[in-house]
């Protein structure tokens, strides 16, 4: 004879999921109803800290006590309903599949979420709910909470609110993730990032007018690592606001050190749109600028990514603005690749364009971008703002750039990214002579060129 469900206090539902003898029996009519898996459902309020916190010990309790008699009713009446955890609940119940089952959590989760009110005020609960489904006795119902609360955990992940099934491979690339990131994580603590620098110079006047700083990882065992080889794993996690934030600082450091040595030079650094979006990413930006008060206004100036600014264009012009004040110029990278338009352009008060490599590769032998190239720089000049090519991958291309009008390049035509004890001695090289020879700024702006001014 299956034991009596512990009963939780608080709420009256059962404690404990049911043991294998209990589930025995409700397997048997389970199938005969024509339901033969079971699906063990892990249903965890969403941010219910902060109801708690709002409504205080009594109104959160209240709230939980809610929460089961809703679960309870909306479930099958031949479901087991558990309160496994402060603000998890179980439900084990036999489903015909998978559609099925959705269809069931779809109605409990409207269920839940309806509003309630305490002590006059209306609170909503929302939930993720996890899902794991096997056939009859196949897997002990231990192992298939823990796999639910391994959907729960990546359905929060992806915002919360939301019905997730776990699916064994998309488990191993989860956990797969998870451990690159805690990888990653370490990196950061045990400095195994690095910069690298590129640098960015007028073509014309043969002149090195700043260095973009690249971020790489020297992996222990994999050695150096491309950004496009651990950014994809963090772009949706606050790792990448730490890398981004680390960045900032160790570009401002190696600034520093190149200004004691008689040289300044603007570094350009690359900033994710998350880590953009923190509340108080400027109050960080000022603090890193605070550390090193002898660097005058544009020795740091940060990038954005074109299809960011278009997507937040409002919140965009603002950080910009604010990155203004503090000294900071703002470029618009890989523009010409997200379709911004002339009143987008208005709006933003970015200190220049970053033209995408895209464009400026075909400019030898390609009509169509060598008019992209002309019309992006005839944009940028009526706007007063600057334009830089990326993607110089030889002398040719510099030279069809400085006959469109653009003096400002930076590509593998000019030098590869480099460590920053190489930086100094290769700028004395390249300005000694320089491969497009050494016109000055009145043949620059003789041809509309515009030569670049770090800083404000």
């Amino acid at each position: 004879m299956p034991h009596p469900l512990l009963l939780d206090p608080l709420t009256g539902l059962a404690g404990e999921i049911p043991s294998d003898d209990t589930l025995r029996g409700a397997l048997e009519t389970w199938a005969r109803a024509g339901f033969p898996l079971v699906a063990m459902c892990c249903v965890d309020l969403d941010e219910f800290r902060e109801i708690g916190e709002q409504l205080g010990h009594d109104g959160g309790d209240a709230m939980l006590q809610e929460a089961a008699r809703r679960l309870r009713a909306a479930a099958p009446a031949d479901a087991f309903v558990v309160r496994t955890g402060g603000d998890e609940f179980s439900i084990v119940m036999g489903t015909a599949d998978e559609r099925h089952c959705r269809d069931l959590l779809d109605h409990l989760v409207a269920q839940l979420t309806q509003p309630c009110s305490f002590e006059g005020q209306t609170i909503r609960l929302e939930a993720t709910v996890g899902v794991s489904l096997a056939g009859g006795a196949e897997q002990p119902l231990e192992l298939m909470l823990r796999q639910a609360r391994h959907a729960v955990f990546f359905g929060k992940r992806e915002g919360g609110g939301r019905v997730r099934f776990f699916d064994a491979q998309a488990a191993r690339v989860d956990q797969q993730v998870l451990w690159e990131r805690r990888r990653i994580e370490g990196g950061l603590l045990h400095s195994e990032f690095f910069l690298l620098y590129q640098p960015k110079v007028d073509m014309r006047s043969g002149t090195v007018v700043g260095v973009e700083a690249l971020v790489r990882w020297q992996h222990p065992h994999r050695g150096v690592l491309q950004p496009w080889e651990f950014v994809p794993l963090i772009e949706d996690h606050e790792l990448v606001e730490h890398l981004g934030d680390w960045a900032i600082g160790a570009a401002l450091h190696q600034a520093n050190d190149w200004a004691e040595a008689g040289r300044d030079i603007s570094i350009s650094v690359n900033i994710g749109p998350r880590h953009m979006a923190r509340l108080d990413f400027l109050e960080r930006l000022a603090f890193h600028l605070s550390q090193w008060p002898l660097l005058h206004a544009g020795s740091l100036e940060l990038e954005i990514l074109e299809s960011t600014a278009i997507n937040e264009l409002a919140k965009i012009a603002d950080l910009v603005a604010g990155c203004q004040l503090l000294g900071v110029p703002v470029t618009m990278d890989d523009f010409g690749t997200g379709y911004a338009s002339l009143a987008y352009m208005r709006q933003l008060p970015v200190h220049a364009l970053k033209l995408d490599q895209s464009f400026v590769r075909g400019i030898l032998d390609n009509d169509e971008d060598r008019a992209i190239v002309a019309a992006v720089l005839m944009l940028a000049q009526s706007l007063g703002r600057t334009t830089i090519a990326e993607g110089v991958e030889t002398v040719e291309h510099g030279r069809a750039l400085l006959a469109l009008g653009c003096t400002l390049g930076q590509g593998y035509g000019i030098a590869k990214p480099m460590p920053a004890e190489a930086l100094l001695p290769w700028i004395a090289e390249f300005e000694r002579s320089p491969p497009w020879g050494r016109a000055g700024d009145a043949a620059a702006a003789a041809t509309g060129g515009q030569i670049y001014r770090s800083g404000m």
